[in-house]
């Protein structure tokens, strides 16, 4: 099981809304990473998996990873 290790993300860095249970750490279809709620990632993620974005879900104290 693989877990977000870095500083815990609290809000969407496209629409700095608050993430609650689940966000995505992937690029956009204007070419940078960024933190995304499931929203914004669906509106301007480029998709999961290597290269492209994983999904991480808040479960037993951490962030797990749960796709991508």
């Amino acid at each position: 099981m693989k877990t977000w290790q870095g500083t815990p993300p609290e809000k969407c860095d496209v629409c700095q809304r608050d993430l609650v249970g689940v966000f995505v750490d992937g690029k956009t279809q204007m070419g940078p990473w960024a933190i995304m709620c499931l929203n914004c990632s669906l509106q301007i993620g480029i998709g999961l998996g290597a290269g492209r974005g994983q999904r991480y879900r808040f479960q037993n104290g951490s962030w797990v990873k749960v796709a991508g």
